[in-house]
């Protein structure tokens, strides 16, 4: 039987929310990524129009907390559920709260092997794509973590969220940014100085930064994502 590690609603975990928004930040010098086990730390989920992000699709038995954001413009809610074929008895379910954009919650729970589903419980979010197929087995894959510093003027995209959320360069370098997202996304300034076009999975821009100062951009599509770009001479 699965336990969930809080006190909890009939057949709803309950879970601790953290109302705070931001990636984690990250000046941009060279360090070595490791292999983790995702689960360490909290496993990221990010949720947005219209997709489930996690940071690893697959991973080993036993306790883990989900950190779900909502990166979109909607609400936005993450549920976990078991997929079994059996008729009849219990399916494990969890969730989290409702998620304003921008919010995060934290869910805890005790996960034997299995197929579950990752998915949005708002009502038709499902259906418009925000639903993913997750694993928990034996031999799932560790995965490499984003260096502590980026080895050259980079951010990821993923998880509805900017990684690192800023990035510090000097006057005159050109910082990349990837989407490795299935949803799209745009890198987008807050003034209105520059843009992406939408950016698919896999789609790359490139801004070369002249002036000193500030950057602050987001995601035009999803406004809760945001960053900043630091430039010193």
């Amino acid at each position: 039987m699965l336990a969930v590690l809080a006190a909890a609603a009939p057949a709803v975990a309950v879970l601790a929310a953290a109302l705070s928004g931001a990636a984690p930040t990250t000046p941009a010098d060279a360090t070595p990524a490791a292999l983790v086990d995702p689960r360490a730390g909290g496993l990221a989920v990010g949720l947005g129009e219209w997709s489930v992000a996690p940071e690893a699709n697959a991973i080993r038995p036993g306790r883990v907390t989900f950190v779900a954001r909502n990166g979109g413009r909607l609400v936005h809610g993450l549920r976990i559920k078991q997929e079994t074929r059996r008729h009849g008895g219990d399916r494990f379910e969890a969730r989290t709260i409702v998620l304003r954009p921008g919010r995060t919650a934290r869910l805890t729970v005790v996960l034997p092997p299995g197929v579950y589903s990752l998915e949005c419980f708002v009502e038709g979010h499902d259906d418009l794509g925000m639903e993913r197929r997750f694993e928990v087995r034996a031999d799932a894959p560790l995965v490499r973590t984003a260096p502590a510093r980026a080895a050259a003027p980079r951010a990821t995209i993923s998880g509805f969220a900017f990684r690192p959320a800023t990035i510090t360069v000097k006057v005159g370098t050109t910082v990349r940014w990837t989407n490795r997202d299935d949803a799209p996304h745009t890198v987008t300034a807050a003034s209105g100085s520059f843009t992406s076009a939408e950016l698919r999975r896999g789609g790359v821009y490139a801004r070369r930064f002249a002036a000193a100062g500030t950057y602050a951009y987001l995601c035009a599509l999803h406004p809760g994502m945001k960053g900043r770009v630091v430039v010193r001479r």
